[in-house]
C-alpha cells in the first residue's frame, strides 16, 4: 500500500437552537408562480425575528417572526393577480410560534389571529374579484388558513419561512449525511423531499457550514435542491447566511427557483 501524505480528520459538531436574542433577516426568493405562463416573483423581504426560552418547558422556545419591509417584483401577470398574491402573503406579517430543540414547529401560538386577517381579506377579496381562478385561489388558501398543519406546511415553503425555520439543530459529522424533510411547491403542487446534510467545514471561530442536497423523487429524478448554510456559534447556532437553489426538470423544460437569506 502507498502512504499517503494526506491526513482526513472528521470533524463533528452540534448545532443548537439559540435559547433567546432577536436578528434581522433579508430573505430573497424567485420563484414561479405560474408555470403555464412563465411568470416569476422576485420577493424581498426584512424580517424580525426574536427566539426566547420557555422555563416551563425547556426544550420549547417561543419565536416570533415581524416582517418589516416586504417588496414584490413579478415578471408578468395582470393587477389583479399581483394584488391577491401581495396582500395574502401578508396574512404571515407577524408570526407567534412554538419551535422544538430542533427547530421544529410544533404549534402556532396566534393562529387566531392569522385566521382574522385571512377572514377580512376574504372578503375584500370577494367583492372586489371575480372569476373562477379568484374562486379557486381564495377556497385553496381558506383550506390552509383553517388548518394548523397547513398553515406549518405553508409557512415551511421556501418562498415563505422554509429556508430559516428548519429542523436543523441537531448533530452533523463530515463523513455522514444528517437528513431532514422539506415541503416544496412544483409545478405538480407540493411535494415533501428528504434533504441530507454534511458537515462541510468547521473552524476555531465555530463558524460551522453545511452542504444541502436532496432530490425528488429519489429514483426519477425531476426535482434537485442544493445549497449551503453557514451558522455562528456552537452554544448558540444563529444561521449567518444560507444560498438554496432548486431546479425543476420537465423533459427539455427546466425551471430554476433561488433563495438567499442574510443576517443583517
Amino acid at each position: 500500500m502507498i502512504p499517503s501524505k494526506y491526513t482526513f480528520r472528521t470533524q463533528e459538531v452540534q448545532l443548537k437552537i439559540p435559547k433567546q436574542g432577536i436578528r434581522r433577516y433579508l430573505i430573497e426568493t424567485k420563484n414561479y408562480i405560474n408555470y403555464s405562463g412563465a411568470i416569476r416573483c422576485d420577493r424581498k423581504k426584512e424580517i424580525n425575528i426574536s427566539i426566547e426560552e420557555d422555563e416551563e418547558q425547556p426544550y420549547i422556545r417561543s419565536v416570533k417572526i415581524e416582517i418589516e419591509k416586504d417588496t414584490f417584483k413579478f415578471s408578468d401577470g395582470s393587477f389583479a393577480m399581483q394584488d391577491i398574491i401581495k396582500r395574502t402573503a401578508s396574512v404571515y406579517e407577524t408570526i407567534s410560534l412554538e419551535l422544538s430543540y430542533k427547530g421544529k414547529i410544533v404549534a402556532i401560538q396566534n393562529i387566531e389571529d392569522l385566521q382574522q386577517r385571512w377572514s377580512s381579506l376574504k372578503e375584500y377579496l370577494t367583492a372586489k374579484y371575480k372569476g373562477d381562478q379568484v374562486e379557486r385561489f381564495i377556497q385553496k388558501t381558506d383550506d390552509i388558513l383553517n388548518s394548523e398543519d397547513e398553515i406549518i406546511k405553508d409557512l415551511l415553503l421556501y418562498q415563505n419561512f422554509g429556508g430559516l425555520l428548519k429542523s436543523i439543530y441537531q448533530k452533523y459529522s463530515s463523513d455522514t449525511c444528517s437528513q431532514t424533510s422539506q415541503y416544496l411547491t412544483t409545478k405538480y403542487g407540493k411535494v415533501t423531499t428528504k434533504e441530507e446534510f454534511l458537515l462541510q467545514s468547521a473552524n476555531e471561530t465555530e463558524d460551522v457550514q453545511l452542504q444541502l442536497q436532496s432530490h425528488y423523487p429519489e429514483k426519477e429524478e425531476y426535482v434537485s435542491v442544493n445549497g449551503t448554510y453557514n451558522f455562528s456559534g456552537l452554544k448558540e447556532s444563529w444561521l449567518k447566511r444560507a444560498v438554496i437553489s432548486c431546479i425543476e426538470k420537465y423533459g427539455r423544460q427546466e425551471y430554476h427557483n433561488t433563495i438567499s437569506i442574510i443576517q443583517l
